[in-house]
């Protein structure tokens, strides 16, 4: 059995670093929340090494049902992310996998990193969306009709509600809390 290729594994790990260096920029350009920057580029650095280890042995399949069950526990056990940013933290899993595993072809890597990268930011722009906004909502009553729900608090922040989740309905103290998503204001977008 060969030892490691030290030369291939830096340049892979520098194919990495840049591509989730790209991926965090576009996080910060579209999403800045300092906290997920250090999550995506922590899990994507772990996946890398954890791969470039698989890739100097063989290990059975069990390590592939293991890096699958590894999302569904970041997922449970973790703050619970937006769509969009779980969506950035998937991009980030798959830049370690890509850049992890040898590859022969590390022209193949790059290719590959580029399209991750082009796709998320094109599916991932501004102009696709209407900018929103969420917010924390306590009542100090109960409702239980999302649509009026909906329309009174319209009316009170003077904003489209665009979505209503009922967070906790607390009968004994008589509140109701939400989570709401909004069009953001014109001054706020910009």
């Amino acid at each position: 059995m060969n030892g490691p290729d030290y030369a291939d594994l830096l340049l892979r790990l520098f194919l990495d670093l840049c591509a989730i260096g790209v991926l965090n920029a576009l996080l910060w350009l579209r999403r800045p929340q300092r906290g997920l920057f250090m999550v995506f580029t922590a899990f994507n650095v772990g996946v890398f090494t954890l791969l470039a280890v698989i890739s100097q042995r063989h290990i059975g399949p069990a390590v592939g049902f293991g890096l699958f069950a590894l999302l569904s526990i970041v997922r449970l056990r973790s703050e619970p992310f937006s769509n969009a940013e779980l969506s950035y933290f998937f991009c980030a899993l798959v830049l370690a996998l890509i850049n992890g595993l040898r590859v022969d072809e590390v022209l193949f890597q790059v290719l590959l990193d580029a399209v991750l990268l082009t796709t998320l930011f094109f599916v991932d722009h501004p102009s696709l969306y209407r900018p929103t906004a969420r917010r924390s909502v306590t009542l100090d009553e109960l409702v239980t009709d999302e649509d009026a729900l909906s329309a009174r608090l319209s009316a009170d922040f003077g904003v489209e509600v665009l979505a209503v989740d009922i967070a906790e309905i607390d009968y004994v103290r008589d509140l109701t809390r939400v989570e709401i998503r909004y069009v953001a204001p014109e001054r706020a977008a910009r």
